[in-house]
């Protein structure tokens, strides 16, 4: 059972590296070939995204094992989500949903009330899960989504990617 979430620190960050790298076989065949580096990560990917991100671990005290990972940034007015991963294995035990509710929790205490995040257009897997989770297709198109905040999604933006939005503002309202 998961018991903690915790904000990795930089020599944690292996543990989110084998979290998404054990999901990799599920992106490859549908990524596109310039974005592989990011569905399987190194060494030089996790100094470049320590450094603007926060990271989170979900931790299964059952198992003595981080079964979940996360990152967290705030941009412009909202949240930004990625890297959103349950261990190879262990997805559909509600660690996404605790991961997301959690991150749910962050935005509302630094007062965002909108988390967003890219799904692979093709990865209906997560796409629908997301759905589960409250989010719906806020931009699918590529200029639209490069257009917001003068260009602050170029960074993250993947091709064939939908932009999904996820309101928190009654959850906001209700805080204060």
């Amino acid at each position: 059972m998961a018991t903690g979430i915790s904000r990795a620190t930089r020599e944690m960050m292996m543990h989110v590296q084998e979290i998404i790298n054990s999901n990799y076989h599920l992106y490859e065949h549908i990524v596109d070939p310039q974005d592989a580096s990011e569905h399987r990560v190194d060494e030089a990917w996790a100094d470049r995204n320590f450094k603007i991100r926060e990271f989170y671990l979900l931790q299964d005290d059952d198992e003595d094992i981080f079964v979940g990972a996360g990152s967290f940034q705030v941009l412009d007015d909202f949240a930004y989500v990625g890297y959103l991963y349950i261990r190879h294995g262990f997805q559909r035990r509600g660690y996404g949903e605790r991961l997301i509710s959690f991150l749910e929790r962050r935005a509302i205490e630094d007062g965002i009330a909108d988390l967003r995040l890219f799904v692979n257009e093709q990865a209906t897997w997560a796409r629908e899960f997301y759905k589960k989770m409250g989010f719906s297709i806020y931009m699918s198109r590529k200029a639209d989504i490069l257009g917001i905040g003068g260009g602050i999604m170029c960074p993250f933006y993947e091709e064939g990617s939908l932009f999904m939005r996820k309101s928190l503002a009654s959850k906001h309202e209700n805080k204060k």
